[in-house]
């Protein structure tokens, strides 16, 4: 009697699936970034903002449905979430629609729309059951804020693309150069982190992120931005210059590791390592584009105020 539970035990043990090597985990995040990097090269090489401009949707629409996934805790959220990627498909389409028909490309009023679709969409829906205190003002919330991560904040990559309406091509290098010096900065802080890292940054809100990463979030992005700048002189034209490029370097690191740890809030708050399973090494759209969430308003703010 006294040993059957030992061998419960050691069986259970036995069965626990081991964590992957950090040789492999390297590997399926190398192939995963090799193919996104591949895709990102065959939209902009095509010389066709809309394929761009189609590809950044996708990706957005994505995100939006692991955001609400994130929420399906709470069963009678289910009427919430589905609103939120109503507005975010509706959203999409909209823009596709008011660009091909060859209007302003100032989209902020369509932002407006989202935002007031959401909240007015949300309180619609809390009268048609009982108020459950505190939880129905959370169902609210998460509409409103998952419009807001997900759709307004991802639509500023299509609104840098459409910075100069009359050159969306150069647009595009420059929504180029945001992605670039974005995603740099989280390999460099990942590369860094992993040979070096040492001392824990924000260990109660990211376990794996180190000081030592974190400086090589920066010597990533200025390798970006360097990169880039010196491969395509012909490219660089106003409102970006070779100081602005280096000036922005920074800045969108910073605010990248910011969007990293604010979707490590979120995925800890729900219990959950990866927002979803899509790419191999890296997790879902989310774990992909949670930095360009926060850097591409940046990037667009600081553009839009030194054009002027």
């Amino acid at each position: 009697m006294g040993a059957f539970p030992t061998r419960r035990m050691s069986e259970s043990a036995a069965a626990k699936p081991t964590a992957p090597s950090k040789r492999r985990v390297f590997a399926s995040r190398l192939f995963s970034t090799l193919l996104l990097w591949a895709v990102l090269v065959f939209a902009f090489n095509s010389q066709k903002e809309w394929l761009v401009m189609v590809i950044t949707g996708l990706f957005g629409i994505a995100g939006a449905v692991e955001y609400y996934r994130l929420l399906r805790a709470d069963p009678h959220a289910r009427s919430f979430n589905v609103l939120g990627l109503l507005i975010c498909v509706g959203y999409w389409i909209a823009v596709a629609w008011w660009l091909h028909a060859g209007r302003s490309a100032d989209l902020m009023w369509l932002d407006l729309v989202a935002l007031t679709a959401s909240v007015h969409g949300s309180f619609l829906l809390c009268y048609r059951q009982q108020l459950e205190g505190v939880l129905t003002l959370q169902r609210i919330f998460n509409t409103v804020f998952g419009v807001v991560y997900t759709v307004i904040f991802f639509g500023f990559m299509v609104k840098v693309i459409y910075l100069e309406p009359a050159e969306p091509m150069k647009g595009c290098f420059l929504l180029l150069f945001l992605i670039m010096v974005t995603k740099f900065s989280d390999m460099g802080a990942y590369v860094f982190g992993v040979i070096f890292g040492k001392h824990k940054m924000i260990p109660h809100i990211s376990p794996a992120k180190s000081w030592e990463g974190f400086a090589g979030s920066f010597v990533g992005s200025f390798l970006a931005a360097a990169i880039l700048l010196l491969a395509l002189p012909e490219k660089i034209s106003p409102p970006l210059s070779w100081l602005h490029g280096m000036i922005l370097a920074p800045v969108l690191c910073a605010t990248a590791v910011t969007g990293d740890l604010a979707e490590s809030v979120l995925k800890r708050c729900v219990a959950i390592k990866d927002s979803g399973h899509k790419l191999p090494g890296i997790g879902g759209i989310l774990d992909l584009t949670d930095s360009l969430l926060f850097t591409a308003p940046v990037f667009y703010f600081y553009l839009s105020a030194i054009a002027r």
